[in-house]
């Protein structure tokens, strides 16, 4: 009788114990997936965040070229520009000084030309004037050389204006580009830093993960005993009915290993009892 009801007790004292481990097996397996979980969503953040980088990287190197490429046309064309000027400069300084227009020597040459025609003078101020004709011819060679020269001056300053003009749209363009790509350089170190943070959160996330599986499988070794100590335990208790036991035990297994199967079948989430009877149920199909 004292033994019966020692058996009980320790019974009792038994299936307490095996409760008590199950409840703190769901909880530190709650605590498992929760940073399972968490170490997984950060893995997938810092793939995009590493995919944005590689993005951010191509853009500034593609504008970062495109800057180098953007100097090389500048600087080339402020070279043409500073060899031109040096030549309009040498031009304006070897154009005739106070040449009057070929228009208006024209107009005067035609004017002692018609007098010289029309009215009578005298020989010796007919040669005067023929004289002076002579000389307005050559004065109006000189001013139309001097209209050539002054022609070409005024080509290549346009010309020189025009290579001003290209070289301050490549300034622009290029200040804009150079822009652009510093943003961009600025925003790859932000992202960078950013990554590195996150596997820093990724390496403490599995860890802890670690931790909480590794403490996990300790008590669920232990529960395990436990659950295998209580089964002795129940078989001293009731030898009589332990065969009747172990028949409604193994009914029972069945009927809760198919509803553990219809969950993992839909991706439910399983509990640790649901874990203990799909064990149980793979060591009774091994026994």
């Amino acid at each position: 009788m004292t033994e019966n009801k020692d058996l009980r007790k320790n019974l009792k004292k038994v299936d307490e114990e095996v409760s008590a481990l199950k409840a703190k097996l769901d909880k530190l397996n709650e605590s498992k997936e929760a940073w399972f979980e968490k170490k997984t969503n950060i893995g997938k953040l810092i793939e995009e965040k590493i995919k944005e980088v590689k993005e951010l990287k191509s853009k500034r190197n593609e504008l970062t070229n495109n800057v180098r490429e953007l100097k090389k046309e500048r600087d080339s064309l402020n070279k043409k520009i500073s060899e031109k000027v040096k030549d309009i400069v040498k031009k304006k300084e070897d154009l005739p000084k106070d040449v009057e227009s070929p228009k208006k020597i024209q107009a005067k040459l035609s004017a002692l030309e018609f007098k010289l025609e029309t009215e009578p003078m005298s020989f010796d101020k007919e040669q005067k004037v023929m004289k002076t004709i002579k000389s307005m011819r050559n004065e109006l060679k000189k001013s139309l050389g001097s209209n050539e020269e002054q022609k070409e001056y005024q080509e290549k300053s346009k010309e020189a204006d025009n290579l001003k003009t290209k070289a301050n749209t490549i300034h622009k363009d290029l200040k804009e580009k150079a822009s652009t790509s510093q943003e961009l350089h600025e925003k790859f170190i932000s992202e960078s830093k950013e990554i590195d943070e996150l596997k820093k959160q990724e390496e403490e996330a599995y860890n802890k993960f670690f931790n909480f599986k590794k403490e996990f499988n300790e008590l669920n070794n232990l529960l395990k005993d436990k659950v295998k100590s209580l089964r002795e335990v129940r078989k001293q208790a009731s030898p009589k009915t332990s065969k009747i036991s172990k028949k409604k035990t193994e009914t029972l297994l069945k009927e809760k290993a198919k509803t553990v199967e219809e969950k993992v079948k839909n991706k439910e989430k399983l509990t640790t009892e649901d874990l203990l009877i799909l064990q149980r149920k793979s060591e009774k199909d091994l026994d």
